[in-house]
């Protein structure tokens, strides 16, 4: 009888080495006798070879019906249908035959195929945050595959092990590009679909080439969510709302539109002469894509394709002329107390030296673990102006103090001029009327508006505005 140390010692080595499941590995089993063995581990069976007290090979055992197999799953609109491709037993490959998912969900939950091919099966597999429909249509399939002892398990349902904010694994970044960048400036706005606005930014340098192209949407009034009711989108909690419920972020498509155009220096994208909406469905067709080289596969289609596009469009048409608008941005990481969060300063003036719009935003980590002051950790990937939670501690919404400074500038008042301007001092009683502390982002602004007015001075863009007398 071969010892429980010795059958312990070879589960170990098995183990060691089932990733690989090959002849070319090897491991020492002493006190084991030569010979061919069965071991399950993790769901799986293995046939070990040893010989001269070292396993010589250890290969899984088969447990599928070799050929290609159609199988299918329930999902959340109907059914998924998986092409699946046995050999020896292992699942080799897995490929979409069809199925009527939101395409950014399945398209998260077709991660799944790489781990059931590791596995060679879906056991102990869970769902995929946001997906858990299409996640459960794809293993459910992977269950019906013929086995090869013709067994036919009862499929049961798996949730994802990622439920909180914590595990949030859609990524994407907010941050601003650092310094200073500016160039001709070109804006379009447009409302669109039930009345949500899109805004298109695009600068070109003296070359006229795109340096910066940035898009947001913000949300129609009659919203049907109170919350998102007139909140753009791009830095506020409507990532976190939309990625968790759909498995893709608003800004994902965005951002993937936003670099795609700056690397390509292209604005505008040749129209599909084969496009068939009736294969949205169907990821590997070509012709399901209204735009030909242009796959947005991720949360925002809708908004780039009716809103993103036609107004990007409509800027190629005057990007090689000269727009009389001029564009200022200077942004830069805050440290201290500040730390984990980036200051942006945005300047636009036209061809008669006056500002005609301006933006201050401090912009927080794309981490938590970014971001210094713990009360604030929540609000990675957002903004101060753009979420619609923060808390500004001076009592006074961070995005009225500063529309108050847009507002403040256009009327022709100096940037260094904000003593009238709300939350610049500490005032009132809370017992009586209330009161107001100074905001400490003037502070940022202060610094970052004379960094680009003396670059706006030297250009002869603007001439210098006057900074006041302190008493």
């Amino acid at each position: 009888m071969k010892s429980v140390l010795s059958i312990l010692l070879l589960f170990a080595a098995v183990l060691s080495l089932a990733a690989c499941s090959n002849d070319k590995n090897v491991a020492q089993v002493d006190g084991l006798q030569d010979g061919t063995y069965e071991i399950s581990s993790s769901g799986s069976d293995f046939i070990v070879v040893v010989k001269d007290g070292v396993i010589t090979s250890t290969n899984l055992i088969g447990k599928y019906v070799d050929g290609v197999h159609t199988v299918t799953g329930q999902g959340k609109f109907g059914e998924i249908v998986l092409d699946v491709t046995i050999e020896n037993g292992l699942i080799k490959d897995i490929e979409t035959n069809s199925n009527l998912e939101t395409e950014s969900l399945y398209l998260n939950a077709v991660v799944l195929y790489e781990k059931v091919i590791e596995r060679n099966g879906h056991e102990g597999l869970d769902a995929v945050t946001g997906a858990t429909f299409s996640s459960n249509g794809i293993l459910e399939a992977i269950n019906a595959l013929p086995r090869t002892d013709e067994s036919e398990p009862e499929f049961v349902q798996v949730t994802s092990s990622e439920n909180s904010e914590d595990t949030f694994d859609l990524e994407w970044s907010v941050q601003p590009e650092l310094g200073l960048l500016k160039g001709n400036y070109f804006y379009e706005e447009e409302k669109f679909r039930q009345g949500h606005i899109g805004s298109l930014t695009v600068v070109t340098n003296e070359s006229n080439e795109l340096i910066l192209v940035e898009f947001n949407e913000t949300g129609r009034e009659n919203y049907y969510t109170r919350f998102y009711q007139d909140v753009p989108k791009r830095m506020s909690e409507y990532n976190f709302t939309m990625g968790a419920k759909k498995g893709a972020a608003w800004i994902q498509s965005a951002e993937l539109m936003e670099k795609h155009m700056v690397a390509n220096d292209k604005l505008t994208f040749e129209l599909n002469p084969d496009y068939d909406s009736t294969l949205a469905k169907q990821y590997d067709q070509p012709n399901r894509l209204k735009y030909l080289d242009l796959d947005i596969v991720a949360g925002a289609s809708n908004s780039i394709q009716q809103s993103m596009v036609p107004l990007a469009e409509r800027i190629d048409l005057v990007r090689n002329t000269e727009s009389g608008l001029y564009f200022y941005q200077y942004a830069e990481k805050l440290t201290g107390e500040s730390a984990g969060l980036t200051a942006l300063l945005r300047f636009v003036v036209d061809s008669e030296g006056n500002i005609i719009d301006s933006y201050y935003d401090e912009i927080f980590a794309d981490s938590k673990d970014g971001i210094v002051d713990g009360s604030l950790k929540k609000f990675y990937r957002q903004s101060k102006y753009q979420s619609v939670t923060y808390e500004e501690p001076a009592r006074i919404g961070f995005n009225i103090s500063f529309d108050a400074l847009e507002d403040h500038l256009i009327a022709g008042g100096s940037m260094f001029d904000i003593i009238d301007l709300p939350a610049t001092g500490d005032s009132g009683s809370y017992s009586a009327t209330g009161f107001t502390k100074r905001n400490s982002a003037w502070d940022n602004y202060l610094r970052l508006a004379q960094i680009l007015h003396d670059e706006m001075v030297a250009d002869e863009r603007i001439i210098a505005h006057e900074v006041p007398e302190v008493n």
